[in-house]
């Protein structure tokens, strides 16, 4: 593609778009009661600010940019989870190199009873340089955050009891074996970033299984019965001899399978590593894969920046028209809807590329939302902003 080519679209209809969104580069979006919260990237392989921005979505064909939020000198609050009715988590992670001064690592608690005024309301420190990709289950009232921890080795998941939101309170925490200083597992710093053995998350459960991402280290199932006392029961390491990054693991309804993607980095685009798998949870001490999608490689491959997996819509039921359908951001080829209700033979059913009508050659999908309706809210790192999506494509009965 080139700047000014029009959208590639299957079973995806636009409804709106605002590049306003994270001044244009964003990361994480939560969306509710017609209102949308954008992480932005940053200075992280954008040249835009640090905070997140707030856009009136209640017409989706015409949202509007109503708030900005800038984080304070060196730090990057690019994820964001609404948490109960009424507040916000935003993560405040240090940035490496950069004088943070006084700045507080760990997750800033906003008031957004008035959405389009998001005011602080508290917040929840952490040692380190904070926390990444974090997560909030609202229904179990647990946060799920990526970070550092006395006698561990890297980021590790922090299990968190939100039931007073104002008031975190840590459970547990798990890692990995070789990150247990404890355990004195021989140990050796790994040649690149991308097999470093750290949590990236967030966190997700099931039943009483407890499934994570890794990065270097690849994926990890928990048992989780006792919130207070994470036991972990296996891992499946993907580098070497795949690149490594592994972003995120969700299982697939209620399928003993779950979908594991490997992050696309910044530097290479590899036509054989950084896709989507399956992987098969049947035998939970052995996991393996079944199955890997990617997009047309030769479409994509050489358009520019990434093209690689990143993330998935964290919305996988069991039942129900949505069932078994994966949306996942795949950078420079945009979002791809994929059927996995056969794990061993993913389909892809659709798929939106926007259109290059905002300076660039390419974009790169970073994250999708959705909202109560079902419109599903895609995010750019690359300077497109937010489009605002519905899907019409193959749903079930």
């Amino acid at each position: 593609m080139a700047i000014g080519d029009p959208a590639e679209a299957k079973n995806f209809k636009l409804l709106g778009h605002d590049p306003s969104a994270a001044w244009g580069g964003g990361s994480l979006v939560e969306v509710k009661n017609g209102f949308a919260y954008v992480g932005a990237v940053g200075g992280s392989s954008y040249d835009g600010a640090e905070g997140f921005t707030v856009h009136d979505v209640s017409d989706p064909t015409k949202p509007r940019r109503v708030a900005e939020v800038f984080a304070p000198p060196g730090i990057h609050n690019h994820k964001v989870r609404i948490v109960g009715d009424d507040l916000l988590y935003v993560n405040y992670e240090l940035i490496k190199g950069a004088d943070a001064g006084n700045a507080r690592a760990g997750i800033n608690i906003y008031d957004i009873s008035d959405p389009a005024n998001p005011k602080e309301a508290g917040f929840y420190d952490l040692p380190g340089n904070g926390p990444h990709r974090f997560g909030v289950d609202n229904e179990k009232k647990l946060a799920f955050i990526p970070n550092e921890a006395e006698g561990w080795r890297s980021r590790v998941s922090w299990t968190v009891d939100i039931s007073d939101p104002l008031k975190p309170e840590l459970l547990s925490l798990w890692g990995l074996p070789e990150q247990d200083l404890s355990l004195g597992l021989p140990y050796e710093e790994p040649e690149t970033m991308e097999r470093k053995t750290q949590c990236h998350g967030p966190a997700t459960i099931r039943g009483d299984r407890m499934f994570c991402g890794f990065w270097g280290g690849g994926m990890g199932i928990a048992d989780c019965s006792d919130l207070s006392n994470v036991k972990h029961i296996s891992q499946l390491r993907f580098a070497p001899p795949f690149v490594g990054s592994t972003h995120t693991v969700w299982p697939i309804g209620d399928q003993p399978y779950v979908v594991v993607t490997d992050e696309a980095r910044a530097h290479t685009n590899y036509p054989d590593s950084q896709f989507m798998w399956v992987v098969d949870i049947r035998e939970e001490t052995n996991p393996l894969p079944v199955a890997t999608y990617m997009p047309d490689r030769e479409n994509f491959i050489n358009r520019g920046k990434r093209y690689g997996a990143h993330n998935i819509l964290e919305y996988t039921p069991a039942e129900g028209p949505w069932a078994n359908i994966i949306f996942l951001t795949y950078f420079n080829a945009g979002l791809r809807a994929v059927d996995l209700s056969d794990p061993f033979h993913p389909k892809e059913l659709g798929h939106y590329v926007p259109a290059m009508n905002f300076g660039e050659p390419c974009v790169q999908s970073n994250d999708i939302g959705m909202d109560e309706h079902g419109r599903l809210y895609l995010i750019d790192r690359n300077g497109a902003g937010m489009h605002i999506l519905e899907y019409t494509g193959e749903l079930r009965e």
